[in-house]
């Protein structure tokens, strides 16, 4: 089985019992997934029109906001050290973004979830030099990952150069998926795979 559930994030707006109806539901959530090979992805349904902005710190401290690339088609994967289905697909996101960034304009951001649920920013920067990420790298937050229903790892952000959201997707997928949805996003059309599927291939943080 691909996926590990890993604690529900408790705060002050998430009362102990609906933490744990939400493991609960997480858990069941896998049983189902591991009874239909083949899905990997689920498409979350996403706010028709969404304008999304928010602001990161990179590895070196430096404030970072998704609306200076407006303009450009970007991909905003949300992933950590510790997450095996994160470190699936960055290969394919490190060969797009040397494929298409200087020739078509394609921007990647990485959004390290380590801060959320892990070590910190220790692990962050080896783990970026040993898989050789290529694109600029962010430290997650809890109130940005709050704003933007991030509850899996990894999830993908799929963003139009208008800064709207075109799709949102939660767990790696079989190779070459990523790639398609990025040629779709550089063509301005909304990437393929409407449907909702069941994920068996992501981590709860």
């Amino acid at each position: 089985m691909a996926a590990h559930f890993f604690r529900t994030r408790v705060t002050s707006r998430t009362p102990v019992k609906i933490a744990l109806s939400l493991l609960v539901v997480a858990v069941a959530l896998v049983g189902s997934a591991a009874s239909m090979p083949g899905f990997g992805q689920s498409v979350i349904p996403i706010r028709a029109g969404r304008t999304l902005d928010f602001e990161l710190q990179d590895l070196d401290g430096n404030p970072m906001r998704l609306s200076q690339f407006r303009g450009h088609p970007v991909i905003v994967d949300f992933w950590a050290t510790w997450c095996p289905p994160c470190r699936k697909q960055i290969p394919e996101l490190t060969t797009l973004y040397s494929r298409y960034h200087k020739s078509k304009g394609l921007e990647i951001i990485g959004v390290a979830c380590d801060t959320i649920q892990g070590d910190g920013v220790r692990d962050i920067a080896p783990f970026v030099r040993k898989f050789k990420i290529n694109y600029p790298v962010l430290v997650a937050s809890e109130p940005v990952v709050d704003s933007l229903g991030v509850e899996a790892i990894p999830t993908t952000l799929f963003i139009g150069p208008d800064g709207r959201l075109v799709q949102k997707v939660m767990g790696a997928g079989r190779p070459g998926e990523l790639s398609e949805s990025a040629k779709d996003l550089m063509k301005g059309a909304a990437p393929k795979g409407s449907k909702d599927s069941e994920d068996d291939n992501s981590v709860s943080i």
